[in-house]
């Protein structure tokens, strides 16, 4: 009786492995690029919600180098904080308000500044 084998039972441990390694495939079908991917994106998450930002984070959320972000803090180019006096923080809100300085002017914008000149012109030696 021992050695008889119940079908069901075995059908059905066939089917449990089975779904085992469905699920397995997963991992096994892991591509790396595509976790990178992911994980960049909720790094990018997690600067949309902090005020205040680390150097490391300041370069990342910038798109400098570390060595870059000191010449600036040394150079007070770039708003910073050190509460301690050693550990610098930047705030995100005045990082993207310094990034906003020197905008470049588009053409249709000099185009627009040199109509309102000349129409100017024009009117003062009209009027």
């Amino acid at each position: 009786m021992k050695n008889k084998i119940d079908y069901e039972i075995l059908n059905k441990r066939v089917e449990y492995l089975i779904e085992k390694l469905d699920s397995l495939e997963d991992f096994v079908n892991f591509d790396p690029a595509d976790f990178l991917k992911r994980l960049t994106k909720v790094e990018a998450m997690l600067f949309t919600s902090k005020e205040m930002l680390t150097s490391e984070e300041a370069c990342y959320y910038l798109g400098i180098s570390m060595s870059q972000l000191y010449k600036m803090t040394s150079a007070h180019t770039i708003p910073h904080y050190k509460p301690r006096g050693k550990q610098v923080y930047f705030c995100k809100k005045e990082l993207d308000e310094w990034m906003k300085n020197d905008p470049v002017v588009t053409i249709q914008d000099a185009l627009k500044q040199s109509s309102l000149y000349f129409q100017l012109k024009k009117e003062q030696r009209n009027g």
